[in-house]
This record gives C-alpha cells, structure tokens and sequence, in this order.
C-alpha cells in the first residue's frame, strides 16, 4: 500500500514528537505530504487559567465553562492564545519536516479532536491517520474518554496508533 497524505494528530505531550517522527519516516518512504493537525479543545482545564473568573460553571470535574458575555469574551482570549501558542510550535514541526524534504500543511483547530481528526481527514483526502494514545484503561478510559478509540471507529482511512505509557 502507498500513502500520499498522511494526517499527523499530535499534541504537547512527549508521545507527539515520536507520533511525528514516525509519520515523517513513513512519508519519506512514500514520498507523501504531512498533514500536521493539533486540536484546541473548548472545555479549558481550571489548572489553565492564570485568573479564574468567579461566575464560571464547572459542569465536569476540573473544566471551566462560560457562563455569561464576560466568561465567554475571557475564555476566548485564552483559546486564542492556545491557537497562537500551537501555531508557533507546529511550525517547529513543519521547519523539521521541510528540512528532511517531506512536503508539509499545519493546522490548530478548536474542538473535540476525535471529530476534528475524523472530518479533517475526510476533507483532506487522507490515506492514513498516525496519532498517539496514552494508554488510559478501566475508569480513566471511560471517564477521559479516548481520541484514538474514537478515531479508530469513524475514521474514512487507516489509522496508524503510537502506544504511549498509561496515564
């Protein structure tokens, strides 16, 4: 099988630098285009916020969630400072894999990255999705959820899953 597009779903955690050498490995095999695409959630984690706002809702364990126009303008300063700072760290990404010669397109995206991963890839045309998963199991999984399970089941591609250490 050849690939031609791959789609790169990586995060900030360690697991996304070896997701994307991989994938950078495999597109220089198939002399393929990489895709980079990392996800900013909308539900921003309490630990995030330098100043909370008190009229915010926490409607999960630990996530904020706007409440009125002033929660909301407040929680979009910080969601675009999430796209400016993951922009300017794909770009690592993108220089590493111009430098190697691999053809590449970054993308930040806002939402939930399982359904993010899945359209874009749809629209994109890809071949195959190379993505990382933490490992959760039991009650982390289920209660954390998991991208990669997601993306395994609605995926229009193969999907290549870099195994990380369980969380």
């Amino acid at each position: 099988m050849s690939y031609d597009r791959i789609l790169v779903a990586i995060d900030t955690s360690s697991l996304g630098g070896i997701v994307f050498e991989q994938a950078l490995e495999i597109a220089q095999l198939h002399t393929a285009k990489l895709y980079l695409l990392h996800c900013v959630e909308t539900s921003i984690k309490r630990s995030s916020l330098l100043t909370a706002s008190p009229k915010g809702t926490s409607k999960s364990a630990g996530y904020f969630t706007p409440y009125d126009d002033a929660d909301l303008q407040f929680a979009q300063q910080k969601w675009e400072a999430q796209i400016e700072q993951a922009n300017e760290w794909l770009l690592e990404y993108y220089q590493h894999a111009t430098q190697q010669g691999v053809p590449v397109t970054c993308e930040a995206v806002f939402g939930e990255p399982g359904y993010q991963i899945c359209a874009l890839a749809n629209e994109w045309q890809v071949d195959v999705i190379a993505m990382g998963r933490q490992g959760h199991s039991g009650l982390a999984e289920l209660f954390l959820g998991s991208v990669s399970n997601y993306v395994l089941h609605h995926a229009p591609c193969s999907v290549l899953v870099v195994q990380g250490n369980a969380t």
